[in-house]
Formats: structure tokens, C-alpha cells, sequence
């Protein structure tokens, strides 16, 4: 097995999953070259990327070892584990669908186009409960919601990440005209989701990681200084377990997401609200470590990487 893993350009290696990810499949003797999503492009109809292939262990901090250009379409697996700039994430994933068929892409292409919206949230009710959802780029449509729905309401990016641009508002906010007309941009040109405020996050969130199909850890996020629970916004995290209810609820919805393409999926639950699904690279390897001193890295490359177990 030899493995592609596109990750986004830093100065430095860093501890952002995919150091043990490599590091764990290179020492199971697996070839892995560590590639830039950035860096994909197309030369003479092959889809190519700069990277460099593990010749030992690598470790946070050690500087990018001198990178080559490689070929994807010899690799049997390409895993995704950032976006990279996001104005030409359109061109990068269109050049992944042209790679062979018997490359396999983790997460799938599907998965990466469609998980990591919001929107497909909203369209699985029987699978698992959302918190309702409307999307415009027309502010004065989302504030009439506001106001003829009353109560908390969350505005926010349909597929944004670490917390940015999420503000909770009501129509009686002096400031909710202001923000959703900035949420749409000066030429309407961008679509804001608008969803009522879910009173179980004020008990925190969970992040459960998913990997195969089954949840195999997870760790409870809570706000600090306003309402967001990201990590990068500064919330606190603590162990926690998944009470059997939710243990059978993570299960049920990893092995629908595992019928897209979705094999390592990070989970952010409310029970029984789902609040946002991250397949790119989802956080919480590093942190659940921090809390509880286990190392998840075998159990997830085990579910995602059959031939790793």
C-alpha cells in the first residue's frame, strides 16, 4: 500500500493529524509521501502534486525536507486532510474526480463536496435531528425570519470553520441588519445560513470522531467568552463519555455518512441536535491525548485503512 496525504503548506511540519497519521503507516511499512494541496495541477493529463516520501520518522516543528513533484495516479490512496486557499477549492476537487477509479480518496469527493456544507444537514431528518435551517443571500429575507419567528438565532457561513463569522442575534440586536447585509456581502454574492439557537449547546458540545463508520473517541467542549464552543475561540475542554443513547445515535449516523464516503468524520453533537459535521481534518486527535493520554492514531487508521489493522 502506498498512500498520499494532501495537507496545507506551513513553514514547519506540524501536529495537525496528519504527522501521525504518516508517521504510523510509514512505521507499518506503508509509503507515504506527505503532498500540498495547494500545490495539485495537471501536467500532460496526469494529476500531479509537490511533496516529499517518508524515509523515516518526522516530528512537529522539523522543517518541510526538500519536495518533489509525483504523480497521483500512483498511489493507491489520496487523503484529504485540508482545503487549502478556498477560491480554487472548485479547481482542486475537479482535478481529484479526473484521477483513476482505483485510486481511492479518503474522505470520498462526494463526501468533501457536500459533508462539509451545512445544507446537507437540513435534508436528512429521519437520520438525525438538525436544528431547522434557512440560507439566502438576501439579508431583509433572513431578518423577516428572525422577527416573525422571535427568540436566538445562530448566522453564520453555510461552510465555515473554527468559529469565524458565527454571530447569535435576535431582531431586537441593533446590530442584526448590519451583520447579516456584511454575512451577504456588498453585492449580495454570498449565502448566510440562519438557525434558531439550539438551548442544549449551553451545556456544551461533543466532539465525537468517527473513523469506519463507529465513533472511537471523543472529548466535551465548552463556551467561554461568548457563545462559541470552538477550541480556536477559546473554549474549555474535558473528557467526557457518550451516554448509551448517543453512543447508539453516533453509530447509527457514522454508518450513514460511511455510505457517502465519510470514513473519518468529527461529529459535533448536542444530543440529540447535530450541530456540524467536519470532514476535511477534524480536531480532537491532539486533544483528546492532552485530556485523557490515549493516542487514537492505530484506532482511526484502523477503521479507515482496512489493510492497516
Amino acid at each position: 500500500m502506498n498512500i498520499a496525504l494532501l495537507v496545507a503548506d506551513t513553514d514547519t511540519l506540524v501536529d495537525g493529524n496528519y504527522l501521525r497519521f504518516a508517521n504510523a503507516l510509514h512505521a507499518r511499512g506503508t509509503t507515504v509521501c506527505i503532498c500540498l494541496m495547494d500545490s495539485l495541477a495537471l501536467g500532460d493529463s496526469r494529476v500531479t502534486a509537490t511533496g516529499f516520501t517518508l524515509d523515516g520518522i518526522v516530528g512537529t516543528g522539523d522543517p518541510f525536507p526538500a519536495r518533489s513533484r509525483v504523480n497521483l495516479d500512483e498511489f493507491n490512496i489520496v487523503w484529504v486532510l485540508s482545503l487549502g486557499f478556498r477560491h480554487n477549492f472548485l479547481d482542486k476537487v475537479q482535478l481529484l474526480y479526473s484521477l483513476p477509479k482505483n485510486v481511492r480518496i479518503v474522505n470520498s469527493l462526494d463526501a468533501i463536496m457536500h459533508l462539509k456544507s451545512k445544507y446537507f444537514m437540513a435534508s436528512h431528518p429521519d437520520t438525525f435531528k438538525c436544528p431547522a435551517c434557512w440560507a439566502s443571500t438576501d439579508p431583509a429575507t433572513l431578518f423577516a425570519v428572525m422577527k416573525e419567528r422571535g427568540g436566538r438565532w445562530i448566522a453564520k457561513p453555510p461552510a465555515g470553520s473554527f468559529g469565524r463569522d458565527v454571530y447569535l442575534l435576535t431582531a431586537e440586536d441593533p446590530n442584526a441588519n448590519v451583520i447579516l447585509e456584511a454575512m451577504t456581502g456588498p453585492d449580495r454574492d454570498h449565502y448566510c445560513l440562519l438557525q434558531p439557537w439550539v438551548a442544549e449547546i449551553a451545556d456544551g458540545e461533543k466532539r465525537v470522531l468517527l473513523a469506519g463508520g463507529k465513533p472511537v473517541g471523543q472529548y466535551r467542549r465548552m463556551a467561554t467568552k461568548d457563545h462559541r464552543t470552538n477550541v480556536m475561540q477559546g473554549a474549555r475542554t474535558e473528557p467526557c463519555e457518550l451516554t448509551p443513547d448517543e453512543a447508539a445515535y453516533a453509530g447509527k449516523i457514522g454508518s450513514f455518512l460511511r455510505g457517502f464516503g465519510a470514513e473519518y468524520v468529527g461529529m459535533d453533537l448536542a444530543y440529540p441536535w447535530v450541530i456540524e459535521f467536519n470532514v476535511i481534518n477534524p480536531g480532537g486527535l491532539l486533544t483528546i491525548e492532552q485530556l485523557t493520554g490515549v493516542d487514537l492514531t492505530p484506532r482511526i487508521l484502523a477503521g479507515v485503512l482496512p489493510e492497516f489493522s
